[in-house]
C-alpha cells in the first residue's frame, strides 16, 4: 500500500493552515505559496455550501446540472492547479496521482455526463506519458499540463516532449493549458506588500497562454509534428485573440523572416482548427467572431468556483449569445464542446 502523502513529506504536502503572514484566515498552502481561501469565495453562505459540496460529491453536482439546465460537464480541478507551481517534482507527481484516482471514481458516478481532466505534471516526460495512459485507462477524457514550461526545464518546443504529444494524439486526449499552472504568479497567493503586484499579476496570468502557443506549440514546430493534436486554452476567455492572431501573422510574415526564425509549414490560421478556446461571459465575443472560426470556441459554467453561472446559466446563456445566429449560439453552448471531447449527448439534442 502507498505511504500516505503527508507522512512521507511531512508540512510540505498540499494542506490547510489556519493563519498565514499574521493573518488569521484558512489558507491552502500550495507546497510552494499560500492562498487565503475566503478571498477567493464569493456569494452567500446557502449557496457556498452547495457549490462545495457539489465539489465532493457527484450526486450534488449532478443535482444541480439539473437545475440549472446542463447536461454534461468537463470536470477540471481547483487546487491541484495551484499544487502544479510546487518546486518539489515528485511531490507534484504524488498529488497529482491521488487527484486523478479521486477523480475517475467521481466522474464514474455519471460517466456520460461527467468528463474528468486529469493533472499532468511535465517535469519527467516518461512519468507523463505513464500517467496519461493511467488515466486514460481509468476513463479520464482529458488533461492539464503546466501551462508553460519551468525556466529549468527545457521548452515545451524540445522533442524531449515528443512522446507525450503523440501519446496524447494517439488517445485523443485534448492537452489543456489553464491559468494558475504557469511560471505567472497567481493574484490569490500574493500577500501584504506583494499585493502592489495584484493588477500585474491579473493580467500575467490570464495572458500566459497565448505567448506559449505561439512560441512553443505554433514557432516552435509542436503543431507541425502532431496534426491531430488537440490543444485547449481554458479560463483565458477569447477577446485577447484577434490581437494575439494579428501579432503572431506579424512574426510570421514580417518579424519571423527578419529574424531568420525557422519557417513553419501553414499560415497561422490553419493553425487555428487544432486549438479550443474556453469562454465564460466575455463581452467582447461579437468581435472575435469576425476573425476566429466560432466551432472553435466552446462555453463553459465554471461550475463549482465562485464566479461561476449557477443557479442562473440560462439568463446568463441569453445575456452572452442569445442574439446570435441559432446555430452559431448552439455550437458554441454545447455543440463544440461534444465534438472536441467526442461527447454522448442526449437523443434530439
Amino acid at each position: 500500500m502507498a505511504q500516505p502523502l503527508g507522512k512521507k513529506y511531512g508540512d510540505a504536502v498540499p494542506h490547510i493552515v489556519d493563519q498565514y503572514n499574521g493573518v488569521k484566515a484558512e489558507h491552502f498552502f500550495t507546497g510552494f505559496e499560500y492562498v487565503r481561501i475566503d478571498e477567493i469565495v464569493e456569494g452567500d453562505e446557502a449557496l457556498q455550501q452547495k457549490l462545495v459540496a457539489s465539489g465532493n460529491d457527484p450526486a450534488m453536482r449532478l443535482k444541480c446540472m439539473d437545475e440549472d439546465g446542463v447536461w454534461g460537464e468537463i470536470v477540471n480541478s481547483t487546487w491541484c492547479l495551484y499544487v502544479m507551481r510546487a518546486l518539489d517534482d515528485r511531490l507534484v507527481e504524488e498529488c497529482c496521482q491521488v487527484f486523478n484516482d479521486w477523480l475517475a471514481e467521481y466522474c464514474s458516478h455519471a460517466p456520460k455526463r461527467l468528463y474528468g481532466t486529469s493533472m499532468i505534471h511535465m517535469a519527467d516526460i516518461d512519468w507523463a506519458v505513464r500517467e496519461l495512459e493511467r488515466t486514460a485507462k481509468k476513463g479520464l477524457k482529458s488533461c492539464i499540463i503546466n501551462c508553460d514550461a519551468r525556466r529549468e526545464w527545457p521548452r515545451y518546443q524540445d522533442k524531449v516532449y515528443d512522446p507525450f504529444w503523440a501519446r496524447a494524439q494517439e488517445l485523443d486526449q485534448p492537452v489543456t493549458l489553464h491559468i494558475i499552472t504557469g511560471n505567472e504568479v497567481d493574484l490569490f497567493t500574493l500577500h501584504g506588500k506583494d499585493r502592489i503586484d495584484v493588477p500585474r499579476s491579473t493580467l500575467g496570468v490570464f495572458a500566459e497562454a497565448g505567448p506559449v502557443l505561439t512560441n512553443e506549440f505554433i514557432f516552435g514546430g509542436v503543431l507541425d509534428r502532431f496534426p491531430k493534436l488537440k490543444l485547449v486554452l481554458s479560463e483565458y476567455e477569447v477577446s485577447w485573440l484577434p490581437y494575439w492572431l494579428f501579432r503572431t501573422k506579424q512574426i510570421q510574415d514580417d518579424f519571423g523572416p527578419a529574424m531568420d526564425i525557422p519557417t513553419i509549414g501553414k499560415p497561422i490560421e490553419e493553425y487555428l482548427s487544432q486549438i479550443y478556446h474556453g469562454l465564460i461571459d466575455d463581452p467582447y465575443l461579437d468581435k472575435v467572431l469576425d476573425v476566429i472560426d466560432h466551432k472553435t470556441i466552446m462555453w463553459g459554467s465554471d461550475f463549482p468556483h465562485a464566479r461561476c453561472t449557477y443557479p442562473d446559466t440560462k439568463a446568463v446563456i441569453e445575456q452572452v449569445f442569445g442574439h446570435l445566429d441559432e446555430s452559431v449560439r448552439d455550437d458554441i453552448v454545447f455543440r463544440n464542446c461534444a465534438r472536441f471531447y467526442n461527447m454522448d449527448l442526449p437523443n434530439g439534442t
